[in-house]
C-alpha cells in the first residue's frame, strides 16, 4: 500500500486508501505554475504530498488576493465534487513539489461509491471556508506585523525544514502590502531573532516568537483542521 504524506488521505481508513490507489498518479508542479486558472476548466484534483499552493482570487488584472493555502493537509479541485467545472480561483504553486492527481471522473465515482471519502472531502471543503475566513479577518483587522507573521507561519507549516523560498515582493503581494513594508517588518523580525532574512528566502529561527506576533490570526483555523477532519490515525503518523 502507498504511504501518504498528505494528511487528508492519511485520515482515511486503510480500506478507502487502498481503493483510491489505482486511480492516483504522481503529478509534479513547478514554482509559479498555475495548476488552476480561470476561466479554464479544473483538470483534476491534486492531493499535495510536497510543496505549497496558494489559492488566489483575481480581484482585477493587477490585484490578486490570497484566500487560501494548500499543503499536505489538503487538495486542489474542490469545485469538482460540487459540479463546478470552470476554475473560480487561481491555484498557484509557491514552491516546486508534487501531488497525487485524481481525474474528475474517478473522483466523482469514488465520492458516489464511498460515503467515508465523500464525507471527508465535504469536511475538508468546509474547513477551507474556515481558513479563508481567518485570512480575510487577518487582512481586514490585522496589521502588517500580524499578517506577515501569519503568512510566514502558514508557509512554514507546509514545507520541510525552516527555509521559506519567497521574495519580499512576493510576500507583499500575498498580504496585499508594498514590498518596502515587508522589508521593513522582516528587519524587525530579524532584530527579534525570529527569522533570518536572505535574498530569495526567509529562515524561521524562533517559531514561538512569530506565533506571538501573529496573535489570534494564526492557530484557530489550524486547530479546526483536527476538529473537523480528526487526528491522524497511528499508521499515518509514520508518514509525517
Amino acid at each position: 500500500m502507498l504511504i501518504f504524506r498528505n494528511r487528508l488521505l492519511s485520515v482515511l481508513s486503510p480500506e478507502v486508501r487502498q481503493s483510491l490507489q489505482p486511480f492516483l498518479k504522481r503529478r509534479p508542479f513547478q514554482r509559479g505554475e498555475k495548476v488552476e486558472k480561470p476561466p479554464h476548466a479544473v483538470q483534476s484534483a491534486l492531493f499535495v504530498e510536497e510543496g505549497v499552493i496558494s489559492v488566489i482570487f483575481p480581484l482585477s488584472p493587477t490585484v490578486n488576493v490570497e484566500v487560501g493555502m494548500i499543503g499536505r493537509e489538503g487538495m486542489t479541485g474542490t469545485s469538482l465534487f460540487t459540479g463546478v467545472s470552470p476554475a473560480l480561483f487561481i491555484a498557484e504553486a509557491r514552491s516546486a513539489g508534487w501531488a497525487f492527481e485524481l481525474q474528475p471522473d474517478a473522483l466523482m465515482a469514488l465520492v458516489r461509491r464511498d460515503e467515508e471519502f465523500a464525507t471527508r472531502l465535504e469536511r475538508y471543503r468546509a474547513w477551507r471556508n474556515v481558513q479563508s475566513a481567518m485570512i480575510a479577518a487577518s487582512g481586514r483587522a490585522g496589521n502588517i506585523e500580524q499578517n506577515l507573521a501569519r503568512e510566514l507561519l502558514m508557509l512554514h507549516d507546509r514545507i520541510d525544514g525552516d527555509k521559506i523560498v519567497a521574495t519580499h515582493e512576493e510576500l507583499g503581494a500575498y498580504i496585499n502590502v508594498r514590498r518596502a513594508s515587508v522589508t521593513e517588518w522582516l528587519h524587525v523580525f530579524e532584530g527579534e531573532h525570529w527569522i533570518k532574512s536572505r535574498r530569495g528566502y526567509v529562515e524561521i529561527t524562533d517559531r514561538p516568537g512569530l506565533e506571538n506576533a501573529a496573535g489570534d490570526f494564526y492557530g484557530p483555523a489550524e486547530n479546526a483542521w483536527f476538529d473537523m477532519l480528526a487526528k491522524l490515525p497511528p499508521d499515518a503518523m509514520a508518514a509525517q
